[in-house]
């Protein structure tokens, strides 16, 4: 039971894949990100499998009006055009 290497389930990680592969996602380092494991089971609670496209397309309908210049300023924000 008391396992010297055991960590606490927050503290462990998962490897997440940004577009599910059930979506059509590859295994690419370029579409994997270290999650720990609660952050990751979060994720998939309230995405569910969406692709980044969907989520943002979800959020933006239902819960911000359709008023997509809140994601244009975002993206001109952290791509450095003001």
């Amino acid at each position: 039971m008391g396992r010297k290497n055991h960590r606490r389930k927050s503290q462990r990680s998962n490897r997440h894949h940004i577009i599910p592969r059930s979506r059509g996602g590859t295994s690419h380092l370029k579409n994997i990100s270290e999650l720990r494991v609660v952050d990751h089971e979060a994720y998939h609670t309230i995405f569910v499998n969406q692709t980044p496209d969907e989520i943002v397309e979800t959020l933006v309908n239902h819960y911000w009006n359709g008023q997509w210049e809140y994601v244009a300023q975002a993206y001109r924000r952290n791509n450095g055009n003001r």
